[in-house]
């Protein structure tokens, strides 16, 4: 009779010890605290204020609402300055409760909806609701951003 018991209290508490190593996994909680800082860091709208957050090898491939795709970041940082940062005044994002993160060993993902508000030069505003999805590796700098995926749903928001 003691063997049961034994045996489901064992099977029992590597269930919890799994199910709290999970919640508490410490790489996954800083790529969670990481993702806020950097949509603040997009709405700064200083490219040098993103610029940590993002890897800079020459292959990586970044998606946003406009153009298609960037080739790599000093694209992708060079087309937001001209087409987004310069023509505007102010951008404000507000992320919505549904933050998801992923980790598999040095790879994390982060996927999230949002809301965004812009302030053209002019003064016209703008509204976007849209999707975001972050994938990170982490290097001896930390985690840093090596694919983006920036999209609002079809037909706009």
């Amino acid at each position: 009779m003691r063997l049961p018991v034994t045996l489901g209290l064992a099977v029992a508490l590597a269930i919890a010890s799994a199910l709290w190593a999970s919640a508490a996994d410490p790489p996954e909680q800083q790529v969670r605290g990481l993702i806020p800082k950097i949509v603040r860091a997009w709405e700064s709208m200083n490219t040098g204020t993103v610029d940590p957050y993002y890897a800079k090898d020459a292959d990586l491939t970044f998606f946003d609402i406009a153009p298609l795709a960037y080739a790599n970041w000093a694209e992708y940082r060079a087309g937001v300055q001209k087409m987004f940062f310069e023509p505007n005044r102010s951008l404000k994002f507000t992320m919505k409760d549904d933050l998801r993160v992923h980790r598999r060993g040095a790879m994390a993902w982060a996927t999230f909806t949002f809301e965004a508000d812009v302030v053209s030069k002019d003064d016209k505003s703008s509204h976007l609701v849209g999707r975001w999805t972050l994938v990170l590796e982490q290097r001896k700098a930390g985690w840093l951003v090596v694919h983006e995926h920036v999209s609002v749903p079809l037909g706009g928001s």
